[in-house]
C-alpha cells in the first residue's frame, strides 16, 4: 500500500465520517468527547492495526477494530480481502457504511446491475440488503456502523462458522 494513497483516501474517510456526523449518524463519541484541552484523542496509524481472521467470512479476510466493539454497535473496522476473493450471498441486520481505502470492489445484487465502487469511493449497505462482494485485487475498506455488525448467508452452507462447526467424515 502506497502511503500517499492511503493518506488521500483517509481524508477522505474523515470526511465521509464527518458527513455521517453531521446527517446524524454517529458512533456515540461525540457523547463521549473529552473537555476541550483534554488529553484523550484515538489515534490507530496503519502499522497499529491489529488484523485479525474474520471468522464470519470466506478464508482470507481479515479485520481490524479501530473504534468501539462490532458486536455491541458504535464501531469502525478495516477490512482486508485479498485478490480474486468473494463473499457469497449475504446481508447484515443493520445498515453499514463503507469507504474504499485501497482497491475497489464490486457489489452484486440480486435481479439489479452490480456496482463497482473504486478507492476513495463510499457505499452505504441498507439493513437486509442482500448482496455478494467481491475484489480482484486486494482491498481494503472502512466500515462504520452505529449499530451491532452481524452477517447472515442467503445460503447456509456458505456460513464458515457452520462449516467449522460441523464435524468432518473421516
Amino acid at each position: 500500500m502506497k502511503i500517499g494513497s492511503f493518506i488521500v483516501t483517509a481524508s477522505i474517510a474523515a470526511t465521509a465520517m464527518s458527513l455521517l456526523s453531521i446527517l446524524g449518524i454517529s458512533n456515540g463519541l461525540a457523547d463521549e468527547a473529552p473537555a476541550v484541552g483534554a488529553a484523550a484523542m484515538p489515534v490507530v496509524n496503519p502499522a497499529d492495526f491489529k488484523w485479525k481472521p474474520k471468522d464470519t467470512l470466506p478464508p482470507g479476510a481479515f479485520a481490524a477494530v479501530v473504534n468501539g466493539d462490532p458486536h455491541v454497535g458504535g464501531y469502525d473496522f478495516f477490512g482486508k480481502f485479498p485478490a480474486k476473493y468473494t463473499v457469497p450471498m449475504h446481508w447484515h441486520t443493520n445498515d453499514v457504511m463503507v469507504v474504499m481505502m485501497q482497491g475497489s470492489m464490486v457489489i452484486g445484487r440480486d435481479k439489479q446491475p452490480s456496482v463497482e465502487v473504486k478507492q476513495g469511493g463510499f457505499f452505504l449497505l441498507p439493513a437486509a440488503l442482500k448482496y455478494t462482494a467481491h475484489c480482484d485485487k486486494e482491498c481494503i475498506f472502512l466500515a462504520h456502523g452505529p449499530k451491532a455488525f452481524d452477517i447472515f448467508y442467503a445460503n447456509p452452507k456458505d456460513d464458515p462458522r457452520t462449516a467449522a462447526a460441523t464435524p468432518k467424515k473421516k
